[in-house]
C-alpha cells in the first residue's frame, strides 16, 4: 500500500508535466494585406473554444494550446474578412494576410453610454468615424469632412475656421455643441466656443471621431444642448513609429478679387515609440499656410435683395463686407432739413415770417430728400489680416502602471490666425492656446485634470477699425457738415441729387474717385497701401479696445477637474456609474471685451455631477438606460438634467434595434453671454448679468425695445413703456426622439433613422434695445436675455448605406429641421434658428478598385434658410459643392497619394452673412506611414 502511495504521487507530479510537453505554442504576425501594414487588436480565437489573445502594437501574437491535433485559429478584425488558419504540432510561425471588406454596423461606440457598446444598440442617435472612414473623406482633411455626416450643419468662417452643429441654432459661435479632445474641452475660455480645429488634433494623430447626435448634457455636461463631438487620439502604447504628410493645393480658382489662384500648404508630423514594457510617448506637430476664402460680399444692408445697390448709387450705403461706412446715428437729409433750412435763412439776415425767410426755407427743404447718409468705407480685404497660418503642437508620455491602469501626461500649443464673423468681422492673429493634462485611468474608471491658457495675441475687431480710421481722420460731426455744406452749394444752383451728392462727398473725403487728393491743404480719407493708411490702422489695431483702439485682449484661463467610475466590477444585477467634475473660470480681458478691469480677471466656479443606471432585461434584448445630472454656476442657480432611454433588439442577432429616449439638457449663458461689454462703434453689446447691465444705467436709464432685431437702423418703440427685462436664466431642452437602425438584405444595408421633438425653455437670444430714444442722446444696445416664452422645434433624419458588390459603398443621408414655435415674437427680438429646412448628401467610394487605387466622390445640397446674428441678417442662398478624392497605396514606399478636390465645381457659396465666399479647393497629399515601428 505505500509503495503504490509513492507510485500515485510520482504520477500526480509526472502528469502536468507530460501534459504540458504536448502543449505547441504559434507565433505569428498579422498584417494588412493591401499595404502591410500590422494590425493592431486583432481578435485570434481557437475554434470552438473560449481561449484566444490579440496581437500587440506590432501585431504579433502568440498563443499556446493544449493538445497536439490539428486545430484552426479564428482572426477577426473590424473592417477586415475573418480569416481561419489551421495549426499543428509542425507549425512555427505564421503571417497572416488579411483582406479589408467593408462590413456595415460593426462600430464600437463609448459617447452614447460611457461604455463600449455596439453602435447598432446604441440608446441614441450616434456616428462615428473610424480611422479608415477618416482616411477616406474627400475633403483636404477630416474636420472639412464632417458636414457629410447625417444630420450635421457646418459653419465656414474661413479655411481652417468650421463649426458643426446638429439640430437647429447655428450661430457665427456654436455655443450649444460641445467639444472634447481625448477629454479636453476644446473651447478656449475666453471664445467659449470651439475654433473649428485650430486648436484641436493633428490628423496623423486622430484615431476616432463620435458625434453625439441632439441632447447630451446628462453624461458631458453643460453646453451639450445639440450635440456632443468626441476626438480621440492615437495612444503610443498602441501605435508607434513615424508617419508624416505633405499637402499642397490651390484655392480662389476664378475669384472676382484676384487674378491668379493662390496655393495652400499643410505639413505634418507623428512620431511614437515604447520605452520598454511599460513606457510610451509621442510628439506631433503641424503648420498650415494658406491666404484665407475672403469676405466679398459688397451688397447694400439696407436692401441685400437688391445687388445693383452700391456706393455710386446710394449716399446711405451700408456694405456687408465694408467696415468704416456703418452708420452709428442714421443722418437723414430730411430730418435735418428744418435746422439747416432756419440756418441758411437767417446766415443770409432773413427774420422768419419774412417772405425772404420762408423763400430760402423752403428752397432749402425741397433739395433735402428723404435719404440717409453713410460715410465712405473700406472693403474687408485692406482691414484684415488674410494670411492665415496654424501652428499645432503637442505631446504625451503615457506609463503603463500595470495591465489594468495607465498614466497619462500630455500638453499642447496651438496658434493661429484666421477671420470669423460675430459682432463684427474679427481678424484672429497670433490666437494662442496652451493646454496640459493630467489622467489615470483603468478599465472602469478615470480622473483627470487639466487646463487651458489663452491669448489673443494680435487680434482685433476689424469693423471698429474701420469706423476709428474715420473718426480718427476726420470726426463725423465735420465730415458731416463738410458734405452738407457742399450739397447745398450744388442743390441749390439747380444741380440734380446724383451730382450735389457726389460733388459733397468728393469734398468731405477730399478724394475723387481716382484716388487723388482733392484739397492737398485738408486732410483725406487714407487710400489702402499708402503710409498714411497703414500708420493709421496700426495705431488702431495695436491699441486696446478700452484705450481707443480696436484690439482685444484675452488673457482668460480655464482649469477643469473630473472622474468617473464604472461599478460593473462591483454590481452584477445592472449598471451603475458615477462621475463628477469641477472648473474654474478666470476671465481676463483687461477690459478691452467683458466687464472686468485690468489687474481684477472675473473668476467663476463651476461644478456637476451625474449618475447613470442601465439594466438589460427580456433575455438582454433590450436595455433601459436612466442617468441624471446636476451642475451649478456661481452666477445661476444648480440645474438637474435627466435623460430616460430605451433601445430593443427586434432579431435575436441585435441587427435590428429600435430606440427611444427622453432627455433634458442645459447651457449657462457664455461667458460672452454674461459678461461682454463692448462698444462697436454703431451700438454696445452688453451681457446678460443684471451688474453688467447696471454698467451702462439699465437700472436707473430706462431701455425700449427696437421695431427689429437690427440695433442699427431699427426703430424705437416706446407706446407700451419700457422693455421689462426677463430673469436671466440658463438655457434648457427638453428632447424627444425615436430612432431605427438595422441590417437588411443579409447585411448589405443598413438604415438609420430618426425623429426628434425640442422644447427649449429660458432661450437665449439677442435682443435690440435703446436708451433716450429719438434725442440726441440716444444709445443703441444690444444685449443677451432668457426668453420667457418656449421655442419648439421639429425635425427628422433618414441614412442609407448600401454595400454593393467589390466593396463599392454608396450611401445617402436627407435631414429636415424646422423653427415650430407659434407665439409671438416680441419686438426687437431673434430666434437665430440659422438652419435650412432641407439637407441632402450622397456619396460613393471604394478603397480598392485596382492595383491598390481607390476613390471617394461626395454631393452635397442645401436650400436657403434666413440667417440672424448680431452683424446682420438676411437670407443664405441654396448651394450644391462635390468633393472627389482619388487615392494610391504605394505599399514599397510606406505611403500613400491622393489627389482630390473640395467644392470641385468651384461655385462659390457661403453658410453665413458676412462670412467668406468659399471657392474650389484642388490639392494633393502625400503620406509616409507607419516607418520606424517597433
Amino acid at each position: 500500500m505505500v509503495k503504490f502511495k509513492k507510485t500515485l504521487s510520482i504520477l500526480l507530479v509526472l502528469i502536468p508535466i507530460l501534459l504540458h510537453a504536448q502543449d505547441i505554442t504559434i507565433h505569428g504576425n498579422v498584417i494588412d494585406d493591401l499595404n502591410g501594414t500590422p494590425l493592431v487588436g486583432v481578435n485570434i480565437l481557437i475554434e470552438n473554444t473560449s481561449q484566444g489573445t490579440v496581437t500587440n502594437h506590432l501585431g504579433e501574437f502568440s498563443i499556446s494550446m493544449s493538445r497536439s491535433d490539428p486545430a484552426t485559429l479564428v482572426f477577426s478584425y473590424i473592417g477586415f474578412e475573418t480569416q481561419k488558419i489551421s495549426v499543428s504540432k509542425s507549425t512555427e510561425k505564421i503571417v497572416v494576410r488579411m483582406i479589408e471588406k467593408v462590413i456595415l454596423g460593426q462600430e464600437v461606440v463609448v459617447s452614447a453610454s460611457r461604455v463600449e457598446e455596439g453602435i447598432l444598440r446604441s440608446p441614441v442617435t450616434i456616428e462615428k468615424l473610424g480611422l479608415m472612414d477618416l482616411q477616406q473623406m474627400a475633403t483636404p482633411n477630416f474636420y472639412d469632412g464632417l458636414y457629410a455626416i447625417k444630420g450635421v450643419d457646418m459653419i465656414v468662417h474661413g479655411l481652417t475656421f468650421r463649426l458643426p452643429n446638429t439640430r437647429g441654432f447655428n450661430g457665427p459661435t456654436n455655443v450649444r455643441m460641445n467639444q472634447l479632445v481625448d477629454g479636453m474641452d476644446n473651447a478656449p475660455p475666453g471664445l467659449n466656443f470651439a475654433a473649428g480645429n485650430i486648436f484641436g488634433l493633428n490628423p496623423l494623430d486622430i484615431e476616432s471621431v463620435e458625434l453625439l447626435v441632439g441632447a447630451s448634457s446628462a453624461l458631458y455636461g453643460p453646453g451639450g444642448m445639440n450635440g456632443t463631438l468626441l476626438m480621440t487620439s492615437k495612444n503610443p502604447l498602441e501605435y508607434t513609429g513615424l508617419s508624416a504628410s505633405a499637402q499642397t493645393g490651390l484655392m480662389h480658382v476664378n475669384a472676382d478679387y484676384t487674378n491668379a489662384p493662390k496655393p495652400m500648404v499643410d505639413f505634418n508630423i507623428w512620431y511614437g515609440q515604447r520605452l520598454g514594457k511599460k513606457w510610451a510617448y509621442k510628439i506631433t506637430a503641424g503648420y498650415l499656410q494658406a491666404e484665407d476664402w475672403h469676405g466679398s460680399d459688397y451688397r447694400d444692408r439696407t436692401d441685400l435683395s437688391d445687388p445693383t445697390l452700391t456706393r455710386q448709387n446710394n449716399p446711405g450705403y451700408d456694405g456687408v463686407n465694408v467696415y468704416g461706412d456703418d452708420i452709428i446715428v442714421p443722418v437723414n437729409l430730411m430730418d435735418l432739413a428744418p435746422t439747416i433750412a432756419d440756418q441758411v435763412a437767417q446766415s443770409q439776415g432773413y427774420a422768419p415770417g419774412t417772405p425772404e425767410y420762408d423763400n430760402v426755407y423752403n428752397r432749402v427743404v425741397a433739395v433735402m430728400p428723404d435719404q440717409v447718409i453713410s460715410r465712405t468705407g473700406w472693403q474687408e480685404k485692406d482691414l484684415v489680416d488674410y494670411s492665415t497660418r496654424n501652428l499645432r503642437i503637442n505631446g504625451a508620455l503615457h506609463y503603463k502602471i500595470n495591465k489594468k491602469t495607465e498614466a497619462i501626461f500630455q500638453g499642447g500649443y496651438g496658434n493661429g490666425t484666421s477671420v470669423y464673423t460675430a459682432t463684427n468681422r474679427f481678424s484672429l492673429r497670433n490666437f494662442e492656446i496652451l493646454s496640459g493634462k493630467l489622467e489615470l485611468k483603468g478599465d472602469n474608471y478615470y480622473v483627470r485634470t487639466y487646463g487651458l491658457v489663452e491669448s489673443s495675441g494680435d487680434t482685433y475687431d476689424a469693423g471698429t477699425t474701420g469706423l476709428l480710421m474715420n473718426e480718427s481722420w476726420k470726426p463725423s460731426e465735420v465730415w458731416y457738415q463738410d458734405y452738407i455744406q457742399n450739397y447745398l452749394t450744388l442743390a441749390l444752383t439747380g444741380n440734380s441729387f446724383e451730382a450735389s451728392n457726389k460733388f459733397a462727398r468728393l469734398v468731405a473725403d477730399n478724394r475723387d474717385e481716382f484716388g487723388n487728393q482733392f484739397n492737398p491743404n485738408s486732410p483725406a480719407i487714407p487710400v489702402p497701401g499708402t503710409p498714411e493708411f497703414e500708420s493709421l490702422f496700426n495705431t488702431i489695431t495695436t491699441s486696446p479696445v478700452n484705450e481707443g483702439g480696436s484690439k482685444v485682449v484675452d488673457k482668460s484661463k480655464l482649469w477643469h477637474t473630473e472622474a468617473f467610475y464604472n461599478f460593473a466590477d462591483k454590481i452584477k444585477f445592472m449598471e451603475l456609474m458615477l462621475g463628477g467634475s469641477y472648473r474654474l473660470f478666470s476671465i481676463n480681458s483687461e477690459g478691452t471685451i467683458f466687464a472686468d478691469t485690468p489687474g481684477s480677471p472675473i473668476l467663476i466656479n463651476q461644478f456637476g455631477a451625474f449618475t447613470q443606471l442601465s439594466k438589460k432585461i427580456f433575455q438582454e434584448k433590450m436595455k433601459l438606460i436612466a442617468s441624471a445630472r446636476y451642475d451649478k454656476n456661481e452666477f445661476f442657480e444648480g440645474r438637474v438634467t435627466p435623460r430616460f432611454s430605451v433601445v430593443y433588439s427586434v432579431d435575436n442577432d441585435a441587427d435590428r434595434n429600435i430606440r427611444a429616449s427622453i432627455q433634458s439638457a442645459f447651457r449657462f449663458p457664455t461667458v460672452a453671454d454674461q459678461l461682454v461689454n463692448l462698444n462697436t462703434g454703431r451700438f454696445i453689446v452688453v451681457g446678460g448679468l443684471p451688474y453688467v447691465q447696471a454698467l451702462n444705467n439699465f437700472d436707473t436709464n430706462p431701455v425700449y425695445p427696437l421695431s427689429g432685431s437690427n440695433p442699427i437702423s431699427d426703430k424705437p418703440i416706446t407706446d407700451n413703456g419700457p422693455y421689462v427685462i426677463p430673469a436671466f436664466i440658463p438655457e434648457s431642452v427638453t428632447a424627444l426622439e425615436i430612432g431605427y437602425k438595422g441590417m437588411h438584405f443579409n447585411r448589405k444595408i443598413l438604415f438609420d433613422g430618426y425623429v426628434y421633438r425640442n422644447t427649449y425653455n429660458g432661450f437665449l437670444a439677442k435682443q435690440a434695445l435703446a436708451q433716450n430714444p429719438n434725442t440726441p442722446e440716444e444709445l443703441r444696445y444690444q444685449t443677451t436675455i432668457s426668453t420667457d416664452f418656449p421655442l419648439i422645434t421639429f425635425g427628422w433624419a433618414a441614412g442609407v448605406d448600401y454595400l454593393m458588390p467589390k466593396n463599392y459603398l454608396l450611401r445617402a443621408n436627407v435631414n429636415y429641421n424646422s423653427l415650430q414655435t407659434t407665439e409671438d415674437q416680441p419686438a426687437g427680438f431673434q430666434s437665430g434658428f440659422n438652419t435650412p429646412n432641407y439637407r441632402f448628401n450622397i456619396s460613393l467610394s471604394n478603397r480598392n478598385v485596382f492595383r491598390n487605387i481607390g476613390f471617394t466622390i461626395n454631393w452635397h445640397w442645401q436650400e436657403e434658410f434666413l440667417w440672424q446674428a448680431e452683424f446682420g441678417e438676411g437670407m443664405i442662398p441654396a448651394y450644391a459643392t462635390l468633393d472627389a478624392s482619388i487615392s494610391k497605396q504605394l505599399v514599397k514606399l510606406h505611403s500613400s497619394l491622393k489627389i482630390g478636390a473640395s467644392n470641385l465645381l468651384n461655385q462659390y457659396y457661403t453658410t453665413n452673412l458676412g462670412s467668406a465666399q468659399i471657392g474650389g479647393l484642388y490639392y494633393i497629399t502625400w503620406t509616409l506611414e507607419d516607418l520606424f515601428k517597433k
